[in-house]
């Protein structure tokens, strides 16, 4: 286990919670051997429990080839999401993270000259400029960015689905 793992495990077993800005105690207060622990590992946390920053890290990009490395995280992102929400929220939301992650890591791109929602040419038609550098039409019904949004999740629900993730209940693929 590492020991980022264990500091929250141990902060999980005296009912803490943890988020990138706020220490919150449980019943049980946090130890002050715990608290020089957290500090020290500071930076490890924020890459655990932020899903932006994970994502980001060129480090982690041949970990999201293997499926322990998604189980991890997924039950990372649980943790995460589930300080003031339901179980099942939490599930439905990690898993969109994970979407979102797989999409950056391993989505597919369109050459910039080319529509990532209807794959025609973009031409000297208004476009719009996404986050993971494909393009799409900007139209006033938005179709090629619906469309294009559909086609990444599902690649992703696929792609998740070969690593042995199913969809949680609560969660609605576009």
């Amino acid at each position: 286990m590492s020991a980022v793992r264990d500091l929250l495990d141990r902060l999980a077993e005296i009912g803490a919670t943890l988020e990138p800005t706020v220490l919150r105690a449980g019943a049980t207060p946090v130890p002050a051997e715990l608290v020089r622990r957290l500090r020290q590992s500071k930076r490890a946390l924020l890459e655990e429990l932020n899903p932006a920053r994970c994502s980001a890290n060129p480090a982690n990009q041949d970990k999201t080839a293997d499926a322990a490395w998604w189980r991890d995280r997924y039950a990372a992102l649980v943790r995460w999401f589930q300080v003031d929400r339901r179980w099942v929220e939490a599930e439905a939301i990690a898993y969109g993270e994970l979407l979102d992650e797989w999409h950056k890591s391993r989505g597919r791109r369109w050459p910039v000259w080319q529509c990532a929602g209807c794959d025609e040419p973009i031409g000297g038609l208004s476009a719009l400029l996404l986050a993971d550098e494909n393009r799409v039409h900007f139209d006033e019904e938005r179709e090629c960015l619906i469309r294009f949004g559909r086609r990444w999740r599902g690649e992703a629900v696929a792609g998740l689905q070969a690593l042995g993730f199913e969809p949680p209940a609560e969660f609605k693929v576009l």
